[in-house]
């Protein structure tokens, strides 16, 4: 038992009168301090009666296992059985109750489990407390639950689609270079962006959607494929979407069927740099690279693969070390135009992934060299890379960075994909309807 604000007051005044009593001899303060004695053994009988019946606080069902994405909700339906009424209280992070107050019998209690990383919770009781109506003292009761959630990398998906993908992509691929122009062949529709041509502007469709919303048609092949992937990030959150998003702009990039160009960066200093590869060597090296970096500081590979596939895994990661391709060349690098030079960024399909706050420079510049040079630029990166932050401060201002960075980068005509789309397209191709 402990007390609660109120009880702490009560119990100073409590000895204040006995004190007084004692000197004064009065009567008035004998009945005072005598009340102030009988109410604080009230208060400790209904907390020691409800400790007598704990025996009988449960929920159902008693032991739970969860498997998910981090950063998904999954709703977890419980039958709660209380003897008094009970509030949760101390739920961790990434669960929420619809309810906080337990009524005294059977109670419908729906969980929200959100977990925000990537690892394995563990949940051995919720903790409820009970104050008395006098609201002197409380304590803890503990409902076992026995709940395990496995909240798997958010980079899993793209792993497992990047595997399915080596051997059955090579050059000439699925879209064989393809690129938005002024062909004639139709290539898709999308949202009006600042500098589309008026002429490309799909009048009947823009109508029924009350949006202006414009054609792309295909042109002549891309000669060539570049990425650029900026490995910084300001916590576990981000940079776990912006592993996914490499995997993912890997994936699109080997459909070209193109030789790719792959630099890995942490702002100007060059972490690895591979030029013209295939699309199976670009597929084992971003798998490999993954892997070893986000993944494995958190879980064993047999634990979030079948066995098959992490067996397929490890082969992969044990190729790829053994031909020295994922050795760092830790090169620094005096400007950003340094390494925008080391791409082929005339008539190509580039590809930038990374936080574009922390590395906004580099990206603007990577935009403007890409439009001068008749190509086209893709950006992914983190929909709120604020995710991190405690401060809301600091989150406010990160903000207002982001959404000045990527107005700018529309205004390019640069496309910009956040995890969520990549996660949806990636979660369509992945799982069967």
């Amino acid at each position: 038992m402990r007390l609660t604000n109120r009880g702490f007051k009560l119990l100073i005044i409590q000895l204040i009168l006995t004190v007084s009593t004692i000197i004064y001899m009065d009567i008035m303060l004998l009945i005072a301090t005598v009340s102030a004695s009988a109410a604080m053994m009230l208060s400790a009988y209904i907390i020691i009666r409800t400790k007598t019946m704990s025996d009988k606080i449960g929920c159902e069902p008693r032991n739970v296992r969860l498997r998910m994405m981090a950063g998904e909700e999954k709703n977890l339906d419980l039958i709660m059985y209380t003897p008094v009424e009970l509030k949760l209280a101390n739920l961790p992070e990434w669960m929420k109750a619809s309810t906080d107050t337990l009524k005294k019998g059977v109670n419908e209690v729906k969980l929200t489990v959100s977990p925000r990383i990537g690892k394995i919770y563990k949940l051995d009781f919720l903790t409820t407390t009970l104050t008395d109506p006098l609201k002197i003292l409380y304590e803890d009761f503990k409902i076992p639950i026995g709940l395990e959630v496995l909240a798997y990398p958010r980079t899993l998906p793209f792993i497992i689609e990047a595997l399915k993908m080596i051997g059955r992509t090579g050059y000439g691929g699925e879209a064989g270079g393809v690129k938005k122009g002024r062909g004639t062949e139709y290539l898709w529709s999308r949202e009006y962006q600042v500098g589309d041509p008026l002429a490309s502007i799909d009048w009947k469709a823009s109508a029924r959607l009350e949006k202006l919303i414009v054609k792309d048609f295909s042109e002549e092949a891309y000669k060539a494929v570049g990425l650029v992937f900026d490995t910084r990030a300001i916590g576990s959150i981000t940079g776990d979407e912006v592993n996914a998003l490499f995997l993912s702009s890997i994936i699109s990039a080997v459909k070209l069927g193109l030789p790719i160009t792959l630099i890995l960066k942490n702002g100007l200093t060059v972490v690895s740099e591979y030029r013209s590869i295939d699309p199976d060597t670009a597929l084992k090296i971003a798998i490999s690279y993954s892997i070893k970096n986000y993944i494995t500081e958190s879980w064993d590979v047999y634990e979030i693969f079948e066995p098959k596939t992490a067996s397929q895994v490890l082969s992969i990661i044990r190729e790829v070390e053994a031909s020295g391709l994922l050795e760092a060349l830790q090169l620094k690098i005096g400007s950003v135009n340094e390494v925008i030079s080391k791409l082929t960024i005339r008539e190509a399909m580039v590809y930038y992934v990374g936080n574009v706050i922390l590395d906004s420079e580099f990206v603007l510049e990577l935009s403007r060299m890409v439009k001068m040079n008749n190509s086209e630029l893709v950006v992914l990166t983190s929909g709120k890379p604020w995710a991190d932050l405690d401060s809301l401060e600091e989150a406010y201002i990160m903000y207002l960075s982001h959404c000045k960075v990527l107005d700018a980068l529309q205004k390019m005509g640069s496309k910009v994909i956040f995890y969520i789309e990549a996660s949806r397209r990636i979660h369509e191709q992945t799982i069967p309807a």
